[in-house]
């Protein structure tokens, strides 16, 4: 390996920099570029080596991001071209291979490659990144970048939401809370799979996640929002600067004496919450622990401090009229579902006194024990 991110933290490497001046020299073709970089980075055990080199030169080529990464993923199967052979006649993806960068576009990689190199996120980098069928969801430091796993908990939750629909029958939206919302991928993507029928209501501890999940709502909402502005987006999705702990409305008193902060009853809760183990944090990536927010991946002790808060706080979130079961998804550490399971056990005085009770977890695309149902009682 030629370079650890933890012996130049912060700034840029003039190792890293002369390498990559050298292996990638004035006028050298996409082609060569683009397995040269790759090279570079899988001889520096970067994670995701191919991914980052085909993500990165698309973006300092400001190919379309739809399709620039497909393009370049083909022309990494082809045979390599000489620059100097005849275009005549040559498919519009040979003219790409042999087409050479200009002294801008060889700066701007040569900058996003050591980024890169140094173990920052290929979403941070990037600015943005796909997630269930929202494309180009902005992502910014720190908030976490969404994970494909996570995907999976939306559709766990999307399932909860077609069954309340086919049985719905109040005048109002199905209405979900998401606690921690970070760029706001989770309840964006519930709300943008059915934006006629749920209003999502996303709780952060960090300004900057409320504005960027707010900001991605108008982007992925605003056609589904009446006015198309953001007061009809508003409707659909919100996210509001509250931690769980004082998203409540006891003990608080507003300007009119009966009136509440906060508006509940909610039918959903979904949350990916700090759940790492204080213990686990030192095996994670440098990819991960020095660049994504600590707080919004540390769950204490346990992993579980967030979530307690979380349970704590569901029977008040989630209390109406209706006799309607009322759930909580959430996304977990593999060692939580056995937890909770116990903490939580159907019948006990525990889940009793807590008003919640553990339903069933489930397993990610890895086999792993990653999500959990709890109900409400």
């Amino acid at each position: 390996m030629l370079y650890s991110h933890s012996q130049n933290e912060g700034g840029g490497s003039p190792v890293i920099n002369e390498l990559l001046s050298q292996q990638l020299p004035p006028k050298i073709t996409v082609q060569n570029a683009l397995h040269k970089s790759l090279k570079i980075l899988q001889d520096n055990s970067i994670p995701e080596p191919e991914e980052s080199a085909l993500h990165l030169l698309s973006h300092a080529l400001e190919l379309s991001w739809e399709n620039g990464y497909r393009q370049l993923r083909e022309l990494l199967s082809l045979p390599i071209q000489s620059p100097t052979a005849t275009k005549n006649g040559t498919s519009s993806m040979q003219q790409l291979s042999r087409q050479c960068l200009s002294q801008n576009e060889r700066d701007v990689y040569i900058s996003l490659l050591e980024r890169r190199m140094q173990h920052e996120p290929l979403q941070y980098i990037i600015g943005k990144w796909d997630f269930h069928f929202l494309t180009g969801l902005k992502i910014k430091k720190p908030m976490l970048c969404p994970r494909p796993e996570t995907e999976e908990l939306v559709e766990l939750v999307s399932a909860e939401v077609a069954k309340l629909i086919r049985s719905w029958k109040e005048n109002r939206k199905i209405r979900i809370l998401d606690v921690g919302c970070g760029t706001g991928a989770i309840g964006i993507a519930i709300a943008n799979k059915y934006p006629n029928d749920v209003q999502v209501v996303a709780l952060d501890v960090l300004p900057e996640a409320v504005d960027l999940s707010n900001e991605n709502a108008e982007q992925f909402l605003y056609r589904s929002a009446h006015g198309n502005n953001m007061v009809g987006v508003k409707y659909i999705y919100e996210a509001i600067l509250c931690s769980a702990t004082d998203f409540t409305n006891n003990g608080t008193k507003s300007i009119r004496e009966h009136s509440k902060k906060y508006e509940m009853e909610f039918d959903i809760v979904v949350s990916n919450p700090p759940y790492i183990p204080l213990q686990d944090m030192i095996d994670l990536s440098p990819d991960v622990v020095e660049y994504e927010s600590y707080e919004a991946l540390c769950g204490g002790e346990d992993g579980l401090n967030v979530i307690r808060d979380i349970v704590h706080r569901l029977p008040e979130w989630t209390f109406s009229s209706s006799s309607r079961s009322k759930y909580c998804w959430l996304e977990v550490d593999e060692s939580h579902p056995r937890l909770l399971a116990r903490w939580l056990s159907p019948g006990s005085d525990e889940a009793r006194r807590c008003g919640v009770e553990f339903v069933e977890s489930y397993r990610d695309f890895c086999g792993r024990d990653r999500f959990v149902k709890l109900r409400v009682l």
